[in-house]
């Protein structure tokens, strides 16, 4: 015998299978303020699907734009901070909900969009006073000739993958990672020495087994303007070959910038010059992210470089740069590259991979990327940050999927 369900579970029905019943329908924003002595920080979540759009207003006053949000709940009552007067919505006629943000006399702010682990759009404030004059964010590294007794020899720290008992990736022949890298790290060494104005810096000599956050912390302590690090790729089918060259994910700096912050206290470095075991916690996070931010692009752009030398003589296996969280490349003021030179786990790559000729010619495409990259690269780290200017940075959301 049929029972035909009650109409009104069938409509319940249809709306958790539709897409717009996934949806909160009262497609709410978040939004939290925190103050600190010197900066505060503002933090907007809004819904997947929904837009935020930073806007200059008036001059003491920051207009976020939202599409697709019907209410912001909730909102802070920033009451005796020193960078914030007031904050209040405002609807539009089209259907757009704006959040205005009232700032105090001569304040000055920086904006980041990027999207959370969970895929919401997401957009941070960072509210300064102004400084008499006004400052410029920092810089990645830009050209300067790097000859003459008196300028900063250009630090380069090359990484041979793995060492001692961590064997690395093994190829069918017998080969070792380890072993293979170590090869050309050292006859790219030897290449680097010839270059004037550059100085590398090897950061395992033999075949030692060295964790992947001392080789991180060996590259800042030689103050190095540049890290690569090398490897042999390995997968399950035999045919995949070329080589890749990977940065920082997105995910992975946001990851590496929390443990910093949460270790401040017990940490005695510097981050890009600046000590943060004094500085209240918000002040540390922005000064962080700017260090983080400019060393990511400083990053790209030296991939970029290696990557378009590697292409001439060298089979690619993915265009362009990749991403992914590896721990030697989580430097926050160290721009740091990974390069997969080939895949191991290919017969024939690994052949090649023990061929020394063929190491001679990974090496000398590796030697040129990084000439390139130093004719647009200041030999410095990144310089001590001051208080920004307003400006909007969009972050990457893209965190490629890594084999």
């Amino acid at each position: 015998m049929r029972h035909p369900f009650p109409a009104a579970f069938l409509f319940a029905l249809l709306m958790l299978l539709s897409p717009a019943g996934w949806a909160d329908p009262a497609a709410k924003a978040t939004v939290s303020l925190k103050s600190g002595t010197n900066v505060t920080r503002l933090l907007l979540t809004v819904p997947k699907g929904a837009s935020l759009k930073p806007q200059a207003g008036r001059a003491d006053q920051l207009i976020v734009a939202m599409e697709g949000v019907e209410a912001l709940p909730g909102l802070p009552n920033p009451a005796g901070d020193r960078h914030v007067a007031a904050l209040h919505t405002r609807s539009k006629a089209n259907g757009r909900l704006d959040l205005i943000v009232e700032l105090r006399p001569a304040a000055e702010y920086r904006t980041l969009l990027s999207v959370t682990d969970a895929g919401n759009p997401s957009l941070t404030v960072d509210v300064t006073a102004a400084r008499a004059t006004a400052s410029r964010p920092p810089q990645a590294p830009v050209a300067k000739a790097a000859d003459g007794p008196h300028r900063k020899r250009f630090v380069v720290a090359l990484d041979a993958g793995h060492g001692g008992k961590d064997t690395g990736a093994l190829g069918a022949g017998g080969s070792q990672e380890k072993d293979i890298v170590l090869a050309i790290a050292r006859k790219l060494e030897a290449l680097l020495n010839a270059e004037p104005g550059i100085r590398p810096v090897m950061i395992r000599q033999n075949d030692e087994f060295i964790d992947l956050r001392q080789r991180m912390e060996r590259a800042r302590k030689e103050h190095a303007d540049l890290f690569v690090s090398l490897h042999a790729d390995a997968y399950n089918d035999p045919h995949a070959k070329g080589a890749s060259v990977f940065t920082l994910s997105e995910h992975g700096a946001t990851s590496e910038a929390a443990r910093r912050l949460a270790d401040r206290e017990n940490a005695a470095d510097r981050i890009g010059g600046v000590a943060l075991q004094d500085k209240d916690e918000v002040l540390a996070s922005v000064l962080l992210d700017l260090t983080q931010n400019a060393t990511l692009e400083a990053s790209d752009r030296a991939a970029a470089s290696i990557l378009q030398a590697l292409q001439k003589s060298h089979a690619i296996h993915q265009p362009g740069i990749q991403k992914a969280g590896f721990v030697v490349l989580k430097s926050p003021d160290v721009p740091s590259v990974l390069v997969e030179t080939a895949f191991i786990s290919n017969p024939e790559e690994e052949l090649k991979l023990r061929s020394p000729a063929y190491q001679d010619q990974i090496a000398a495409a590796l030697a040129e990327g990084i000439r390139s990259y130093l004719k647009r690269t200041r030999p410095a780290t990144v310089a001590p940050i001051s208080p920004p200017v307003r400006q909007e940075v969009a972050a990457s959301v893209t965190d490629k999927v890594v084999k």
